[in-house]
């Protein structure tokens, strides 16, 4: 395994471009989520012209925004968003060239964790000195060290790959993958933490994905419960590359379960490195004509079927042990090529 996950290596473009990310406090009190959108619409009409991708986070009172385009849109956003009186205290935590994750104009998301806002700020001093030292990590990894809370089992260590193994759960119907979620953080006393995500769309309507971190001796094992639509969000695509598996709780309906693998193809339809997906459901899902259209868009299939009443546990049972082969298998699912992220 690679000691350090590289984010050159995320996506199939070899087409370099400036990337940057600052950290900012926030300045305003009122609703988060309206003023995310209203900083949405603006960035919308300039971004797109710049060529400018970005996502932006919100958590404990910070900003933290990551822009991608060509070096020139990237300084003119740059220029804009230093007079924006919104936030205040810009610190540059990250300045490269390398292909770009994000897929999409704009993202964002808006991260509900128990945790300080000083507690965020210790980890925005420490990336900044990295920064300043030339040994700051790629963009992608920035993020996620921002963004998990210090509490969290293996914090300080998220740009060590084999330390990690990221699993997204989406379910073709209801809410289940949220209810896995949440029984884990029940069952090993681990808080879940709660997501907002949202695109550049604007007849797209937000998203809800939670996720809880569990050491399990081995790894520390991040469970995320995505919602169907946010598989098209930019913001979901750019972290793709960084799961070992994907799992699918099905309905055993096979238009449901279709459009679900469908929404998954298509997202994952750029990387270079894709996520094992693994099916879980009732003997009568059809696992074969899932299977046709994953290897179709180039992605791995296995099935597992589950009998009798099926709840959170049920589900996890089902899955862990898919996890722990591959584990035992020393299986490398992060790419094997080093370069400068």
């Amino acid at each position: 395994m690679t000691s350090e996950w590289q984010d050159s290596a995320a996506t199939a473009s070899d087409m370099e471009v400036g990337r940057l990310m600052y950290a900012s406090q926030s300045n305003f009190t009122g609703p988060v989520f309206q003023e995310m959108q209203r900083i949405r619409e603006h960035a919308l009409q300039r971004n797109v012209a710049d060529e400018v991708h970005v996502a932006l986070l919100h958590q404990s009172g910070w900003f933290v925004e990551w822009m991608e385009g060509p070096p020139a849109g990237v300084h003119a956003l740059m220029g804009r968003v230093a007079r924006d009186t919104r936030h205040r205290g810009l610190r540059l935590l990250h300045s490269s060239r390398g292909p770009r994750r994000l897929t999409q104009p704009w993202s964002m998301a808006i991260v509900q964790a128990l945790e300080l806002p000083a507690d965020f700020a210790r980890r925005v001093a420490t990336l900044r000195e990295e920064h300043q030292q030339g040994r700051a990590p790629g963009p992608a990894t920035v993020w996620r060290r921002l963004s998990t809370p210090l509490t969290h089992p293996g914090a300080a260590e998220q740009a060590v790959s084999d330390r990690f193994q990221r699993v997204m759960v989406c379910a073709a119907r209801g809410e289940a993958s949220f209810d896995m979620v949440r029984w884990l953080g029940r069952t090993h006393k681990a808080e879940v933490v709660h997501r907002r995500f949202a695109g550049s769309r604007a007849d797209g309507l937000d998203v809800a994905t939670d996720y809880v971190d569990l050491d399990s001796g081995a790894v520390v094992r991040r469970v995320i419960a995505m919602a169907r639509n946010g598989l098209h969000l930019g913001l979901t695509q750019a972290f793709l590359p960084d799961y070992s598996h994907v799992i699918l709780l099905l309905s055993g309906d096979s238009t449901r379960d279709g459009d679900l693998m469908q929404r998954l193809v298509a997202a994952c339809a750029r990387l270079v490195h894709r996520p094992v997906v693994v099916g879980l459901g009732q003997p009568f899902c059809d696992h074969a004509a899932l299977q046709k259209m994953a290897h179709r868009g180039g992605l791995v299939y296995l099935d597992c079927d589950l009998a009798g009443h099926i709840d959170a546990q049920a589900w996890w049972d089902a899955a862990e042990p898919l996890l722990d082969l591959s584990l035992a298998a020393n299986s490398d699912w992060l790419p094997l090529s080093v370069s400068a992220g």
